[in-house]
């Protein structure tokens, strides 16, 4: 479990990895991303916060059992280029 307040830099690093790499990632990828950039979290709660941004309409989520695909959307863009911000997504860039 990530704790709350690790939440939105988590979200941030999806949507920046999403963003910046393009074209459709599991969960396993990005999981494994996420790692290379210091977030050491469970590819479960991976799938979790990628659930919570589909329900944010920032990325598309297709369930290929066993992975979850996730793809970025105009908005999830918007926010990883700092355009717009949105409440439970850290604001600041990460990874660099």
């Amino acid at each position: 479990m990530i704790a709350p307040i690790f939440l939105p830099i988590v979200r941030r690093a999806l949507i920046d990895l999403l963003h910046d790499i393009g074209g459709e990632h599991s969960d396993h990828e990005l999981t494994l991303l996420l790692v290379e950039l210091g977030h050491r979290v469970a590819r479960r709660d991976i799938a979790e916060q990628l659930q919570w941004l589909f329900a944010e309409n920032l990325i598309l989520l297709e369930d290929c059992k066993p992975l979850l695909v996730a793809e970025i959307l105009p908005d999830g863009s918007d926010v990883a280029e700092g355009r717009l911000r949105y409440e439970g997504i850290s604001r600041h860039r990460t990874g660099r």
